[in-house]
């Protein structure tokens, strides 16, 4: 045995020097193998030790028997959060290899090791249920878990007395075992349609609230019906003013109206937001359940509001010809698109129009728009207004991506189509005058040193742009030393126009941090902005609201409503919120879709190769924006290896390759859309095979990528 500790002494010193120099954490086999060159006497004076240290606090051990060495890592107790597919303790990410079955709610004691979270033991469980599809196999019926916080079996005590195979059901944990957790069947998932059971199924297994608390009937019938149209004390009469919502067609809730018109060089660009701080006030009852929520959350033809209808549909909603509260943020815009000064005020408006991104996208093209003519020259202005702006932007080198996203067209709750969503520049008009005015939010609070809630995104992990400028440098496009917006944006716009492009989107995107809200401001990476606040959504987030009562404050003469500590507390649960509501609309997206591709079993598909990993390939079928996996044992006869910097499967044998951005053709074999997943049966590569060249060493195996 080479080891440096084997014949040594078994003593308590020896064995936290050991365990020091392997990360803290072993187990008994690991440990036994360093000190024991036999089973017998020295095995025993090795448990005995470990005992000893037990006792004294200087080790603990886990449920499956793990050993963990106390000593300068903090231990610390906790419920588990859930943060997209990630779990963490106290904004720590809980290491994955050491979850013991983890669920969000769950009591856990854990070492707090580096920046990562290692879990000693299991205190108490979470008593929310899960929701999964019933498997019958054979005599032993399972659940497969949908949760995004536990993705496995969960195994039945016993039959259940209600549901078939592959119905949607919603199981009560009793217990767990090595394999996993285990439970009984509670109820099926209800729903005359596929979409209402994916709906239903993914509010309940993310635990989204739905049903409003006893009191909320309450607080919404002291509401006032509608809003008067009097100029209220203290309030700017907007009323004559030709603002105007725009919007998609199927928008209810409007947060925003816009007006711009000429100001000399420049433009006076109003941006006026929903007043929701007037009516949902600071601990009632509206505004403890909008927290709770934090957020609306969007499925296909139906919203979980974050605040009763009463309020986002109608008494904050910016509807056309009606008066409304609104919180305003008015410009100055210079003719190089900087914002040279603005100010915020309470007032009275009424929109004069409810328009469509579809309809002033057609203006914007030539076509005709029948609204007044004071809407009309509003309008001008603003298109005019957005033209700087945006040269602003990419004067300062924000990210901005091509859109890869898609619309489901629906028949009977179920989808028959998949269109690619088109941004016009009604799309992108909206978002630069939405954009500025969270910047003045931000600038005004600072100025005023009063506290909000920003809108941060941190610079990427260095790990990851490594990855990501290898990514690029297969394409044959050269990602700037120094990691910049402008220099990520740079690299973008080459590969602009390639049938691959959208894949170099999707690595940026996962080589960013995720955007968070804190009271701490370290700028905006995304969008190139050192100031950055959520203003101009408050019927819809929590977040938005926040910052609307700061601003109120400070116009006001009063102090900020919440400390810094009260503030950090709501961005991690708002941030959170966000991450569940982003989960349920892409697992109900990704369903329907499966659903619709589940119809083409058998059949052959293009698609193209949009992530490779070392069990396999995962295919977007071409005409559908969802993928399937390409298990590597499907890959043929060959044995092939993972090379990550490549991102490529090459073959022992052949050296032929398949690497990320592959046009590849498929065979569906499998399909089941609850679970999002899709199996696919390699039918070839478009154009030449990659084949080992003589003289190629193993890093460099397939020579040129084939489709090229």
């Amino acid at each position: 045995m080479d080891s440096d500790f084997a014949h040594r002494k078994i003593t308590a010193a020896a064995v936290a020097a050991l365990m020091r120099a392997n990360g803290f954490s072993m187990s008994f086999e690991e440990l036994r193998e360093e000190f024991v060159e036999r089973a017998g006497r020295q095995a025993r004076e090795l448990k005995q030790v470990l005992r000893g240290m037990l006792r004294n606090g200087d080790l603990e051990q886990d449920a499956t028997g793990r050993w963990y060495l106390i000593e300068t890592e903090e231990v610390v107790e906790g419920v588990v959060a859930q943060d997209g597919k990630t779990l963490r303790l106290n904004g720590l990410e809980i290491e994955r290899e050491r979850n013991l079955h983890l669920r969000a709610g769950d009591t856990i004691r854990a070492r707090v090791v580096a920046d990562k979270v290692q879990v000693v033991d299991v205190l108490s469980r979470t008593d929310r249920m899960l929701v999964g599809e019933l498997v019958w196999h054979g005599s032993h019926p399972y659940v497969e878990s949908l949760a995004a916080d536990y993705r496995g079996r969960v195994h039945l005590v016993t039959a259940p007395d209600v549901g078939r195979n592959g119905d949607l059901v919603r199981v009560e944990i009793t217990g767990e075992d090595r394999a996993g957790l285990r439970g009984q069947v509670i109820s099926v998932v209800q729903g005359e349609t596929l979409l209402e059971r994916a709906i239903r199924t993914q509010i309940d297994s993310l635990h989204i609230p739905e049903a409003w608390p006893a009191g909320m009937a309450d607080a919404v019938a002291a509401l006032p019906k509608s809003v008067p149209n009097r100029l209220p004390k203290g309030r700017t009469d907007l009323r004559d003013l030709p603002l105007v919502t725009i919007d998609g067609e199927t928008a209810k809730d409007f947060d925003d109206a816009v007006f711009c018109e000429k100001d000399g060089r420049g433009w006076r660009l109003i941006v006026a937001i929903a007043d929701v701080g007037h009516y949902v006030k600071q601990g009632g009852a509206l505004d403890t359940e909008a927290s709770d929520r934090g957020n609306s959350v969007y499925l296909p033809g139906t919203v979980v509001p974050m605040l009763p209808e009463a309020l986002s549909n109608e008494l904050c909603s910016l509807k056309p010809q009606v008066p409304r509260l609104a919180m305003v943020c008015d410009m100055r815009i210079s003719s190089n698109g900087r914002v040279r000064e603005s100010v915020f005020y309470e007032a009275l408006i009424c929109s004069w129009q409810r328009l469509t991104y579809t309809r002033v996208g057609a203006w914007i093209e030539g076509a005709a728009l029948e609204v007044e003519d004071e809407v009309l020259a509003s309008l001008d202005a603003l298109h005019r207004c957005f033209r700087v702006l945006l040269n602003s932007r990419e004067k300062r080198g924000a990210l901005d991506f091509d859109s890869h996203e898609s619309d489901l067209e629906l028949k009977d709750g179920r989808a028959i189509a998949v269109k690619p969503v088109v941004r016009n520049d009604a799309h992108r008009l909206i978002e630069e005058a939405m954009i500025a005015a969270n910047v003045c939010a931000a600038e005004f609070l600072e100025q005023h040193e009063a506290l909000g809630l920003y809108r941060v995104h941190g610079q990427p992990d260095v790990l990851r742009v490594q990855m990501l400028r290898s990514a690029f440098a297969l394409a044959g496009v050269h990602l700037d030393k120094e990691i910049t917006p402008k220099t990520v944006q740079a690299a973008l716009t080459q590969i602009e126009g390639r049938p691959d492009a959208w894949i170099f989107e999707m690595l940026t995107l996962r080589t960013m941090q995720q955007a968070v809200y804190q009271p701490g401001n370290i700028g905006h990476f995304g969008l190139a902005l050192t100031h950055y606040m959520h203003f101009t959504s408050p019927i819809r987030r929590y977040a938005d609201l926040i910052v609307h009562r700061a601003i109120k404050a400070v116009l006001h003469g009063k102090k900020t409503p919440l400390d810094e500590h009260t503030l950090a507390d709501i961005g991690v649960h708002i941030s959170f919120t966000e991450r569940r509501a982003e989960s349920a609309e892409r697992a109900v997206d990704n369903w329907l879709k499966c659903d619709l591709v589940g119809e083409h079993v058998g059949e052959e598909m293009a698609g193209r190769v949009g992530g490779v990993t070392e069990f396999g390939l995962f295919v977007e079928l071409e005409g559908f924006y969802v993928q399937g996996l390409v298990h590597i044992s499907e890959l043929g006869q060959d044995y092939y290896r993972f090379h990550p910097h490549a991102m490529a499967l090459v073959g022992d044998r052949s050296g032929q390759s398949f690497r990320l951005g592959d046009a590849v053709r498929v065979r569906i074999r499998e399909v089941r859309p609850a679970l999002g997943r899709i199996d696919l049966e390699l039918i070839g590569t478009t154009g030449k095979g990659r084949q080992k060249k003589e003289g190629d060493d193993r890093g460099r195996k397939g020579g040129r990528r084939g489709r090229r």
